[in-house]
């Protein structure tokens, strides 16, 4: 666990010093003002390095959610393009849809599936929230967690790699959750750890069971 007052990381118990610790001049830098995308692409690839000042800036940073709202819908467009768009395809000739048919079948389709992502998102972040909340006593807010993890959410797309990309997503999603919980919410590395594998399995499971399965007779 992570003491709330000196930041120090403890087993059962520990000597509190009772002084927060100092943040670096980095680290208390204000963000930039005006439109900054560069900078929060920056701070997106950071968090994706486990980079521990980068995640916390982007937890205290206001405006850092509405870039990270940005950010998460294209990464989700590729990985939903790359994976579904087919299948959405193949059912609209299936159907024998042509022309505008088939433009508006496809758009409403990829709509739907972006939003069932988007959904299944904040679920899983505020089960893994409240998780570190409830029983590990975490401090964060909800809004200081969903703000670095939205960032850091393009690690998914690894998913599009043949063979390895499922796993290669899941581990690299794993390690940014736990990172993010740990810095954020003030709770151990083995709790966030923990909670993060434990939920991202459940969900994997999950978009399995939704994946349909295609039977060559």
């Amino acid at each position: 666990m992570k003491c709330n007052v000196c930041g120090m990381d403890y087993g059962l118990s520990h000597n509190c010093s009772g002084i927060a610790p100092l943040m670096t001049a980095e680290e208390a830098a204000p963000p930039p003002t005006g439109f900054s995308p560069g900078y929060y692409l920056g701070l997106a690839f950071n968090i994706a390095r486990w980079d521990h000042i980068a995640i916390r800036r982007a937890s205290r940073d206001s405006n850092a959610i509405y870039y990270a709202a940005f950010f998460w819908i294209a990464a989700a467009t590729i990985v939903l393009i790359a994976t579904a768009l087919s299948r959405t395809l193949a059912a609209s000739r299936v159907s024998r849809l042509s022309g505008p048919a088939m433009v508006i079948t496809v758009v409403i389709g990829m709509s739907f599936g972006l939003a069932l992502m988007a959904l299944l998102t904040f679920i899983q972040l505020g089960l893994c929230h409240l998780m570190a909340k409830w029983f590990f006593g975490g401090s964060g807010s909800y809004m200081g967690v969903m703000r670095p993890l939205l960032l850091g959410w393009f690690v998914n797309c690894l998913i599009l790699i043949p063979v390895a990309g499922t796993l290669a997503a899941a581990i690299a999603w794993t390690a940014v959750l736990m990172m993010v919980f740990e810095e954020v919410d003030g709770i151990g590395r083995l709790q966030a750890f923990g909670i993060s594998a434990g939920i991202n399995f459940c969900f994997l499971v999950l978009q399995f069971m939704m994946t349909p399965v295609t039977r060559h007779l």
